[in-house]
């Protein structure tokens, strides 16, 4: 594995300038806020697909292997997975923004909508929600709302972050750890409603591409580590061309105005739980 080059000398130019200010007395969130935005704007935005493996383990029901595919289109907010393995299948679709969320029950291969309410309930177990399938690795920091503290390492910023209180989200604070040059998400830890630790997730590996990020391989597990999840994509593929990317970024199209994650009224999805229808470089943490 090729060391990482800094790719950013106007960051750390800019990380300087905040340590200079944290001493003339910036708060946390003077520094931690540009950190979380730095880290979303690394993360490659676009049009992709990728095969997809995922090992879902647990104690009680043993380790299941899936394998299929994702597609993402970030401009309109669309996201979709599907795959199969020796236990269960799962069938995903999300469009505009997680306004309307679908997915094919496994027994009855019938396609149901996820109302806006259900956004806390469990995809497998507890370790994904369909609030993480929306926001996962980092569009959590779209949703953010204060810090309760940072800390410098040689390696990493170490961020306690709390959340907007919407009335969908699952959770109330994120303990997330950001490496350096790139600035990109390493770890972060999911904290309940009423503080209760939940879940960790890591991010083991980068894929670059036109100088953002793709994350390649990710895992999840519970705070009693008695159930895990680990997902690896390969085989990207990218519809839109290079030449179209360095456009939209010359037109200056923001990411945080572009796609904002506008989370939708509590009426909208409403209904019956059950309304049916018919090689660039890599970087490891």
């Amino acid at each position: 594995m090729r060391p990482i080059r800094n790719r950013f000398p106007s960051l750390v130019c800019g990380l300087f300038l905040s340590g200079a200010a944290c001493a003339l007395g910036a708060t946390d969130d003077d520094v931690a806020r540009p950190l979380l935005m730095q880290a979303l704007e690394n993360q490659y935005h676009g049009r992709y697909q990728a095969t997809l493996e995922m090992v879902n383990e647990n104690f009680a029901d043993g380790k299941d292997s899936l394998s299929g595919w994702a597609e993402f289109a970030d401009d309109v907010g669309e996201r979709k997975m599907c795959l199969s393995g020796s236990k269960k299948a799962f069938e995903y679709r999300s469009l505009n923004f997680g306004k309307e969320q679908w997915v094919t029950d496994d027994n009855s291969r019938r396609v149901r909508r996820i109302a806006n309410r259900q956004w806390k309930k469990g995809v497998f177990g507890n370790l994904l929600t369909y609030e993480d399938m929306l926001k996962l690795p980092a569009d959590f920091f779209l949703e953010y709302s204060s810090c309760k503290g940072v800390k410098i390492t040689d390696s990493a910023y170490q961020i306690s972050m709390t959340l907007k209180p919407l009335f969908q989200s699952f959770y109330s604070r994120i303990d997330v750890t950001l490496g350096k040059s790139p600035v990109l998400v390493k770890a972060m830890t999911f904290y309940g409603t009423h503080g209760e630790r939940l879940k960790t997730l890591e991010v083991k590996c980068y894929k670059e591409m036109e100088g953002k990020w793709l994350v390649t391989d990710m895992s999840v597990a519970d705070n009693d580590s008695t159930a895990s999840l680990q997902m690896c994509f390969k085989n990207f593929s990218f519809t839109e061309s290079p030449q179209a990317q360095r456009e939209r970024a010359k037109n200056g199209l923001s990411l945080l105005a572009k796609r904002p994650l506008v989370v939708p009224a509590a009426s909208e999805g409403a209904g019956p739980d059950d309304a049916d229808v018919e090689s660039p470089e890599e970087v490891s943490n």
